[in-house]
């Protein structure tokens, strides 16, 4: 039997986590002298309510080795025969390399990917994977697959302001002196084939940014009937749903989810941020 484990970045809405039994090992956010596991002790509204007005800015810290033991020595008493673990891009932090050293201390077979992404970039590629397994297809299919969706991946954000994004890092430097001159707010990529941030544009107003996130989501995938879309908000539900209907105008996707983000990945974007995360439908 084969069981799937992530980290909580991967933002796969709970009801989906339970259709296929997927578990999730929590990220953790540290605010002040207190530390938060990801969707366990703070959820995502209380969290993009309180950085709006707490002075403490929070920061994020990875699972430990030991947790994600836990995890692979449930999954195995529940019955798993081979595991497949998704994690957030390597290139982003060091979970993947955290979930590797807690796979060597087991005997079954403990597949850790790196999913090259964030959010539901990453959880498209475990669900394509998960509903394989369900299917009775081997671990090989099922991670031939997730590899499949890997490459048609598109991750497409738009943030509302540099201000959480410099924070972590995040940002290229020519974004941070742009924003020294005015303010402006990116929209910015991911490619799953470095797993990296890429600028794509600046935006004066937020509406202006949620035009350009519609108008260039569909330039790189013009054939959005085949894909599986998740437009992921930071405390934006509203302009989420602007944005969905925008989108069914054009064409209809394979299945269509809006998703709130949570807290490790809000650190990073801030409120009001919006993300297209889509996968093609192979």
């Amino acid at each position: 039997m084969i069981k799937f484990i992530t980290d909580s970045s991967a933002d796969i809405p709970a009801e989906l986590m339970q259709e296929f039994d997927i578990r999730s090992v929590p990220t953790h956010v540290i605010w002040g002298d207190q530390q938060y596991a990801d969707r366990v002790d703070i959820q995502p509204e209380e969290f993009f309510r309180r950085i709006q007005s707490d002075p403490v800015i929070p920061t994020s810290s990875t699972p430990s080795i030991a947790e994600f033991g836990m995890a692979f020595d449930q999954a195995i008493r529940d019955g798993a025969t081979q595991i497949v673990c998704m994690t957030v891009s390597a290139a982003f932090s060091a979970i993947n390399s955290t979930a590797q050293q807690a796979a060597r201390d087991f005997d079954i077979p403990i597949h850790v990917v790196n999913s090259c992404s964030i959010s539901m970039t990453a959880g498209w590629q475990l669900l394509a994977g998960a509903r394989l397994a369900a299917l009775g297809k081997s671990i090989d299919e099922v991670l031939r697959k997730i590899d499949e969706v890997r490459k048609s991946a598109v991750f497409l954000a738009g943030l509302d302001s540099f201000v959480w994004a410099t924070r972590g890092g995040r940002l290229a430097h020519l974004f941070r002196l742009l924003n020294n001159a005015f303010p402006v707010k990116p929209l910015v990529a991911i490619t799953t084939q470095q797993g990296k941030i890429e600028p794509i544009s600046l935006r004066r107003t937020y509406n202006s940014l949620k035009e350009g996130l519609v108008s260039t989501f569909l330039k790189l995938v013009p054939d959005l009937q085949n894909h599986r879309l998740a437009i992921m908000h930071a405390n934006a539900h509203e302009h989420a749903m602007e944005l969905k209907e925008k989108i069914l105008k054009i064409a209809k996707p394979v299945e269509l989810i809006v998703s709130s983000t949570g807290p490790v990945i809000g650190i990073h974007t801030g409120p009001k941020a919006l993300a297209f995360c889509s996968a093609r439908d192979l």
